[in-house]
């Protein structure tokens, strides 16, 4: 049986444990059925500890409820031109629950990645 997943409430409890230096900018509404969460929160937090040890500063975290999905943006100001490879394992990870990643870099700027999931 299917569950429904509060994706701000979610992010809140990551956030929370984590302690980061993160701004929050959350929807409310932003939910979705899965029948197992910690997949999820397991791929969360790789994001989230991937983008930590890139920058020193503030993370930008936001939550977008759109017409026909959700976009979760996570976005960190980093120095950096090079990037550590990401997991190939995240792709099949998210398809569980309807969604796929992009991550879009400007080396010495900024790297952000966007988790869209489908209603």
């Amino acid at each position: 049986m299917e569950n429904q997943v509060d994706l701000k409430r979610l992010l809140q409890l990551i956030n929370d444990q984590k302690n980061l230096d993160t701004n929050l900018n959350l929807d409310e509404g932003c939910t979705i059925f899965a029948q197992d969460q910690a997949p999820l929160i397991k791929v969360i937090n790789y994001f989230l500890n991937y983008l930590s040890v890139l920058t020193d500063k503030t993370m930008e975290i936001s939550l977008d409820l759109l017409g026909s999905s959700i976009l979760m943006s996570m976005m960190a100001f980093t120095n950096k031109q090079d990037l550590p490879a990401l997991s190939p394992n995240l792709k099949a990870a998210l398809e569980v629950y309807h969604a796929s990643y992009e991550v879009k870099h400007e080396p010495g700027q900024y790297i952000q990645i966007k988790i869209t999931f489908s209603k």
